[in-house]
């Protein structure tokens, strides 16, 4: 049998380009067998090969059956033996091939769809216009757009495809006959166009009808769909449908469907009379009435509703406020009211003593600092981020700050990197640093509460090795004859062979070619570390490791670790997202358009196995359809581990998408909505140098009218453009009110300082501001943190700490606190120092004397300001001497004022 060299060639590059894909599934199906989640992993490639292998059946006999129909009336027309060879038949079939192929492949890559449409679950909800309910429209209508889609770009290419096969071989029937002018070489074509037309065959004007009225049934089903789409429609001040959309578009694209419904019956009734003039007429009819619902309901909106706007869109502006906030969770909000008193007492003070001893006073973004510098310990070493907990120890509930210390082998020396150091050496980070977010030492340093390696403090770490965390992406080997470094030490490095179950066992030959195909490295075969015991640990990085296993859920991009039964493990919040529930608000994210998510799984990656387990937080519609398409896959929140449940919070990330929407949704009222009234927005605080948005941060706190402390996650607000605060809004992160939104709005009818204000006041106080301009000399910067607004019952503690740092090998250190109730404002050495002095109390050492801060802090400040000043003159009169005097006056005074408070313990009397 002879082959075409065509077809030689197919197999060849299926041969070249399929063997990687082979490699890689067969290491995919070892990586899952190991995690656990094989079911998962054979539910999806079985889905893909599947509506792959039916979809190129499908596909590849539509086209085939137009190519053959083609030949047969080409054929037909000619005549057997007088059918004409061409340049392209080599390609036809070939083509062909190839476009079902990638159709196909589309096709596959929808499993995802296809799944949802056959296992969704009713919401219970309907829409208010069309009656559908709204899983209709999370599960079905994406499957009937995709369905739409592949149906008409499968019939424009085919139309094109079998009029490319008429063209060249009906080229002498259909081709214009030519005169040559006598005056000139030109020629022109002796016949019109209308006459080339006429000289088309019947059997091509048929089977050309045919396609043309299938292509019009789908732009017919098209308009059918886009009735549904008006839902999500973000033109005017509806987000969704409005009133020209249900009572003009709504109409005309219904008739537009029908129309085009009738017209494509026309052109495939065409095939008897195989007259052009129906095709042609129809044809026009339809571009007509696309045209018109392109501009006439534009036009209607602007000489019809704008003029009485919000009267017409009065029921959809309802519509949208309801679908919204439903669509982000928020809907739910409990709204109390805060009656806010001016006056911080000192029995408030005395009562809420537990709130002020844990207040968060460290920044995590200057704490990073310290924490790179005093506790990395070695160059390979890396801090990737500093996350907050809390914790209860020996009966306090404590916040702490937490990073851990992860392997970076890309600060290793070059000479070092060698394959066997970065592969089977340098596998694992070490142990973690955390430290009380309230406290400091004398000299502005934080409280480590874990430190050094290995670890040692307040929490028992048995485990403190990190095999997945934020940081690794390159594959590791481990448990090789080449032992693994586990920690340096003074007297020599501490080495360790892995015992985990996490990574692959090489435990055979072929699956050490697998790798060594996979990675491209040779040394998977030729080294003689590796062994039958050795395992291959790769996608290690948490969030790509959660992400393979459940490509669905969208993953938080901000995982943080908890000290679990003297281990390190991590907590992914994971979501569901959809961009099609219908008349909400669309958000753009980094994961595309959203107008629905929830915060639906939470996920814990063990640190050292890389165990992963998706918990169910939240049963809703998307997550409940998930779970009955990968039933093995999700466990409920009642499974995870007591321990880990006192760790689970509210994430920022979620909240800060639904305070986005909050600010404007939180008015319900149609009237105040739609003139934008009572518009919020977040209010702004001082760093280094410039106003930035005020992030929504952890506190532990006790809420108003509770009597316990709890863990939240809080956003104060401000009104769109203004700077005082209005309202404040907590996410409860405790058991048994974890989830719960509760916002508390100040009264309207007196001034409450915003975070910017107070921060003006701080830049506005003489003492203070002549303070950080003597600490911001001579390479040194003052860094002020993060502003925290903090509820003590009916009144409000502004909370700021201030840190100083050498613009070289920055390590800040805490100097002050800032505190202030919005009247008043003192900056002192630590918080219950600055508090007391704020409520104007005495206060005295140990000794019983009294220690008169506030008069001497502001005389000293004042006669260091006066030294520094007059320093200046003589610097611009080159006077160098009484420079030097004058700075070392300078700098006596501010060792005078840094030592202004004792050392020793004081009390309040």
């Amino acid at each position: 049998m002879n082959l075409k060299p065509s077809y030689i060639l197919i197999a060849l590059i299926a041969i070249i380009f399929g063997i990687g894909p082979l490699i890689g599934l067969y290491t995919e199906y070892l990586w899952f067998d190991m995690t656990g989640y094989l079911s998962v992993f054979t539910t999806i490639i079985t889905w893909r090969i599947f509506l792959f292998v039916v979809g190129f059946i499908l596909i590849f006999g539509f086209i085939y059956a137009n190519i053959s129909v083609a030949n047969k009336k080409i054929r037909d027309i000619l005549g057997t033996d007088n059918e004409k060879r061409t340049d392209i038949d080599g390609f036809i079939i070939p083509g062909a091939l190839l476009i079902s192929f990638v159709f196909a492949l589309s096709l596959s890559g929808q499993w995802e769809t296809i799944l949802l449409f056959l296992n969704m679950v009713p919401t219970g909800l309907e829409d208010p216009i069309f009656n559908q309910d709204i899983s209709f429209y999370l599960f079905q209508l994406p499957l009937l757009e995709y369905i739409r889609n592949i149906l008409f770009s499968l019939t424009i290419f085919v139309l094109i495809f079998v009029g490319l096969i008429y063209l060249y071989k009906l080229e002498d029937i259909l081709a214009p006959q030519y005169s040559i002018e006598s005056d000139n070489e030109f020629q022109v074509p002796k016949s019109d166009i209308a006459e080339s037309i006429s000289k088309i065959p019947t059997g091509v004007i048929a089977h050309i009808s045919i396609l043309f009225g299938f292509l019009l049934l789908i732009v017919a089903f098209t308009f059918y769909l886009n009735r549904f789409d008006i839902l999500f429609t973000q033109n005017g001040v509806v987000a969704g449908a409005g009133y020209t959309d249900v009572n003009v578009t709504l109409p005309l694209l219904t008739i537009t469907a029908i129309l085009c419904a009738v017209v494509a019956a026309a052109i495939i009734a065409n095939v008897r009379s195989a007259n052009l003039k129906i095709p042609l007429i129809g044809l026009t009819v339809v571009v007509i009435l696309i045209l018109l619902t392109s501009f006439v309901p534009s036009a209607y909106q602007q000489f019809v509703v704008e003029p009485t706007e919000l009267q017409l869109e009065e029921p959809y502006l309802e519509h949208n406020i309801e679908f919204t906030r439903q669509g982000f969770g928020i809907s739910d909000v409990k709204i109390k009211p805060f009656d806010y008193d001016t006056e911080l007492s000192h029995s408030t003070v005395e009562n809420n003593q537990d709130i002020i001893s844990t207040l968060r006073v460290w920044d995590p973004r200057a704490l990073m600092s310290t924490y790179r510098q005093t506790q990395q310990i070695r160059t390979y070493y890396e801090f990737n981020d500093v996350d907050t907990d809390r914790y209860h120890i020996d009966d306090e509930y404590r916040q702490f700050m937490i990073s851990v210390r992860e392997m970076d082998i890309t600060e290793l020396d070059p000479s070092a990197r060698t394959w066997v150091n970065e592969r089977l050496v340098y596998t694992h980070g070490y142990g973690a640093v955390m430290s009380d977010v309230s406290a400091k030492t004398n000299d502005g340093r934080p409280v480590l509460s874990l430190q050094d390696i290995p670890p040692r403090g307040e929490f028992e770490l048995t485990n403190p090795r990190i095999y997945y965390g934020e940081l690794t992406r390159d594959y590791k080997i481990v448990n090789t004859d080449r032992e693994e470094l586990d920690y340096p030490r003074a007297e020599g490095n501490v080495f360790y062979q892995y015992t985990g179950t996490g990574g692959v066992q090489l435990d055979s030959i072929s699956k050490r070619l697998a790798y060594m195909l996979r990675f491209g490295d040779v040394n998977f075969v030729l080294s003689q570390y590796i062994n039958d015991d050795s395992r291959v640990i790769y996608d290690h990085e948490i969030r790509d490791r959660a992400s393979k296993i459940a490509p669905f859920l969208i993953y938080d991009n901000d995982p943080y670790p908890v000290i679990h039964e003297g281990r390190i493990v991590w907590i992914i919040d994971a979501y569901t997202i959809s961009e099609k529930y219908p008349y909400s608000q669309r958000y753009r994210t980094g994961a595309g358009d959203i107008n629905y998510i929830r915060n639906s799984v939470k996920v814990v990656v063990d640190a050292y196995e890389g165990s992963v387990d998706y918990y169910v937080m939240d049963e809703e519609p998307l997550i409940d359809t998930y779970s009955k398409i990968f039933p093995d896959l999700f466990k409920p929140y009642e499974d995870m581990p007591e321990g880990l449940k006192d760790h689970i919070r509210y994430p920022s990330e979620f909240f800060n998408v639904q305070m986005d929407m909050y600010r404007i949704y939180h008015m319900t009222d149609v009237e105040t909505f739609y003139n934008r009234e009572d518009a919020w927005q977040a209010p702004r605080e001082y760093y280094r140098g410039t106003t930035v948005p005020m992030e929504p941060y952890y506190i532990i706190t006790r809420l108003p009218e509770e009597n316990e402390l709890e863990y939240i996650l809080m956003q104060p607000f401000t009104p769109r453009n203004r700077q005082n605060m209005i309202a404040w809004i907590a996410a409860r992160c405790d058991e048994p009110n974890y989830g719960q939104l509760v916002q508390y709005e100040f009264p309207k009818d007196r001034l409450i300082y915003g975070p910017n204000q107070i921060e003006a006041r701080i830049d506005q106080d003489p003492v203070i501001s002549e303070l950080f301009t003597l600490w911001g000399q001579q390479g040194s910067s003052v860094i002020r943190g993060n502003m925290l607004v903090v509820p003590l019952e009916n009144s409000v503690l502004y909370v700021e700490p201030v840190f100083i740092s050498a613009d070289e090998g920055e390590i800040p250190e805490l100097r002050r606190i800032i505190v202030s109730t919005g009247e008043n404002l003192y900056m002192g050495l630590d918080i219950e120092t600055a508090i007391n002095v704020l409520l104007g109390e005495e206060i005295v050492d140990e000794d019983g004397e009294g220690v008169p801060i506030p008069q001497d802090a502001r005389e000293l400040a004042q006669q260091a300001m006066e030294h520094y000043n007059r320093a200046q003159e003589h610097l611009s009169e080159g006077d160098w001497s009484g420079y030097g005097e004058e700075m070392d006056n300078v700098r006596d005074i501010l060792e005078q004022i840094s030592q202004l408070i004792p050392q020793t313990d004081v009390e309040m009397v």
